[in-house]
């Protein structure tokens, strides 16, 4: 099976940034609005995996979008290794860090109590994605 987030002429659309080391791109499904991911280049599937530069450019990166992404209530960051749950369209087993807004009086992080289900997720439309990737590009 071919893994989703190495097959980056699919991505392209998604795209918010990238260099050798990484790429950040809206997130499709998304659990909140705006809901970003930053993504290694290399296929691989643990933080432990990491090298020096990749590790820099992914914290970089982190950064830049949760600064950008923070309405307030300041942002998300996370990274989840379930290497035994099957991949289904959530679930990828390549790398991934998670970055989104956070708002006030959140009463949890996820809006849905079963992991690995579509329930609660949303695919933002092409034009959701585009304003929030030029808002992401030009923003400084």
């Amino acid at each position: 099976m071919t893994c989703p987030f190495c097959d980056t002429q699919n991505l392209a659309s998604r795209l918010i940034r990238a260099n050798q080391w990484c790429i950040s791109l809206v997130s499709s499904p998304w659990f909140r609005p705006h809901h970003c991911l930053v993504i290694p280049r290399r296929h691989i599937t643990r933080v432990a995996e990491l090298e020096g530069s990749e590790a820099q450019a992914i914290m970089i990166e982190l950064g830049h979008l949760a600064q950008q992404l923070d309405v307030g209530f300041g942002s998300g960051i996370m990274q989840k290794y379930q290497p035994l749950q099957a991949e289904n369209g959530i679930k990828v087993h390549h790398l991934h860090f998670h970055v989104f807004p956070r708002h006030g009086q959140e009463s949890g992080l996820f809006p849905t109590p079963m992991p690995n289900s579509f329930a609660g997720f949303a695919t933002p439309t092409d034009t959701e994605a585009q304003r929030l990737i030029a808002y992401l590009t030009s923003a400084k």
